[in-house]
C-alpha cells in the first residue's frame, strides 16, 4: 500500500517589480526584475542534476517566467495549474503593504486566521485547492517541481507539517528559495525548508557553501554537516527545542538569539564570517 515515493521540489518565483516596491500582488501580476531573473538563474544551478520530470507552475506571469528559466534546456515544458495560483487578496491587491490599516496589517503578519480582505478568496479556500494537488501527488511515483508564490508555499508547508492556519506566516519564503519534501510510507517529510542561498550574486554550489552556526566557528571538521542558516531558522519557528546541528560537536539553539553566518570555499575548505544573522527570519530583500 505504501510503496509510493514522491519527491517534490517547490519554490517561489523570483523578485518581481511589485515585490520591489512592496505592492501587494495576489492574483495581479508584474514581471520579474533583473534581480528576479538572476535569482531564477542561480536557482537553476541548484536544480542541476535533480531528477524532476515534470514542472507545474502557477498560471501567473511571474511564476511562468521563473519556471521557464528553471526548465530551459531540460526538455520539460512547465504546465500551468490553477491550484497553485496565488491566493486572491481582494481589495488589498494593488496597494502598497504599508498603506493597509494597522489592524489589517497586524492580522496579515500575526493573525492570518483573522485576515479576511473584502473580495478576497480566503486562506481556507486556497488551502483546499493546494491540498487537492498535494493529495493527487500522494498517489503518484516520481519527481515534480512546483513554481508558485509566497502564500502558496506557506500553505504547502502547513499541509506537509499538519500545522494550523495560525502558523501561516511562521515559515520563510524568500524568492526562489529551494524547498524539498518526500512522500513515502503514507506521510510527507520536509527535507529542505527554505534554502535561499541562490539570492547571492556569487552563488555557485560547486565553489561556495553557506551555513549558519549558533556559536562562533574557527574551522570546520572534515565530517561536519553544514546546514543552511535559512533551514535552521525555519525549523526554529516550529520546534526550537529540537533544533540541532552537527558542527564542532552537537549544539542546540533556542531560536531567540543571534547566530553566525559563514561561507565556505570548497576549493580549500577555508571559511569566511559573513556576519551575524537573526535566528527568527522574515521575508525581505536579502540573502544568506
Amino acid at each position: 500500500m505504501y510503496n509510493i515515493l514522491m519527491i517534490l521540489y517547490f519554490t517561489r518565483h523570483g523578485e518581481s517589480e511589485w515585490n520591489l516596491i512592496h505592492r501587494i500582488q495576489g492574483q495581479h501580476d508584474s514581471p520579474l526584475t533583473e534581480r528576479g531573473i538572476m535569482m531564477a538563474r542561480q536557482l537553476k544551478k541548484r536544480l542541476k542534476g535533480l531528477p524532476f520530470s515534470r514542472c507545474y507552475t502557477s498560471p501567473l506571469g511571474r511564476a511562468i517566467q521563473t519556471a521557464e528559466i528553471l526548465t530551459e534546456g531540460t526538455g520539460i515544458i512547465p504546465l500551468p495549474d490553477e491550484r497553485i495560483r496565488e491566493v486572491s487578496l481582494g481589495e488589498t491587491e494593488g496597494l502598497i503593504m504599508e498603506e493597509l490599516p494597522p489592524d489589517m496589517l497586524h492580522a496579515f503578519y500575526h493573525e492570518p486566521q483573522n485576515f479576511h480582505p473584502k473580495g478576497g478568496e480566503g486562506y481556507e479556500a486556497a488551502f483546499q485547492r493546494v491540498s487537492g494537488l498535494m493529495r493527487e501527488l500522494e498517489t503518484e511515483d516520481g519527481c515534480v517541481l512546483l513554481v508558485a508564490h509566497a502564500l502558496i508555499l506557506r500553505l504547502i508547508r502547513l499541509f506537509i507539517l499538519r500545522l494550523p492556519l495560525s502558523e501561516l506566516m511562521n515559515v520563510h519564503t524568500a524568492g526562489c528559495c529551494f524547498c524539498e519534501a518526500h512522500y513515502s510510507g503514507g506521510k510527507w517529510e520536509l527535507k529542505a525548508f527554505a534554502d535561499d542561498r541562490c539570492q547571492s550574486p556569487d552563488y555557485d554550489p560547486e565553489r561556495w557553501a553557506y551555513f549558519g552556526s549558533p556559536v562562533p566557528v574557527s574551522h570546520i571538521p572534515k565530517d561536519a554537516v553544514l546546514t543552511p542558516y535559512s533551514e535552521l531558522a525555519a525549523a526554529y519557528a516550529h520546534s526550537p527545542e529540537h533544533v540541532e546541528t552537527t558542527l564542532n560537536g552537537i549544539v542546540k539553539h533556542d531560536g531567540t538569539s543571534e547566530g553566525y553566518l559563514y561561507r565556505v570555499d570548497l576549493s580549500d575548505n577555508s571559511i569566511t564570517l559573513i556576519g551575524p544573522a537573526p535566528a527568527m527570519r522574515v521575508d525581505g530583500n536579502f540573502y544568506l
